[in-house]
């Protein structure tokens, strides 16, 4: 029984660790000028002339997921909903070139939500 409980223990200490260092590697990005990787906002890697952006798909459960069955496709992405369950994904994004000249195929993601005062500032600039 003294065994048992000891093991419990360890392996409560190594999922303890595993969380903590997934959490800790979700939190970091590197860049070296022409090569990078992230998480933030958008999960990405980057190599010469080639940036890859791969959204992270979403799911949610429970009564705030919504009541009706629903699904839709467009160009950002794919979504579907039954009652209590709800799921999306967006579409990738790879770019190619450099930073002034470039080839985007997908849709471009927007780093931050909402109405804000940076889209609207962006959408005057263009």
């Amino acid at each position: 029984m003294n065994e048992f409980s000891v093991n419990i223990i360890q392996s409560m200490k190594n999922k303890l660790l595993m969380i903590i260092g997934v959490l800790a590697i979700a939190g970091t990005s590197a860049t070296a000028g022409w090569f990078g990787a992230g998480v933030k906002p958008v999960p990405y890697i980057k190599v010469p002339l080639v940036k890859l952006v791969v959204p992270c798909p979403s799911a949610a459960a429970g009564p705030r997921a919504g009541t009706e069955a629903d699904a839709k496709i467009s160009t950002q992405g794919a979504s579907a909903a039954l009652p209590w369950l709800r799921g999306s994904i967006k579409w990738p994004t790879l770019t190619l070139g450099t930073t002034d000249k470039n080839i985007t195929i997908g849709p471009k993601h927007c780093p931050f939500k909402g109405g804000g005062k940076e889209e609207s500032s962006r959408k005057i600039q263009r």
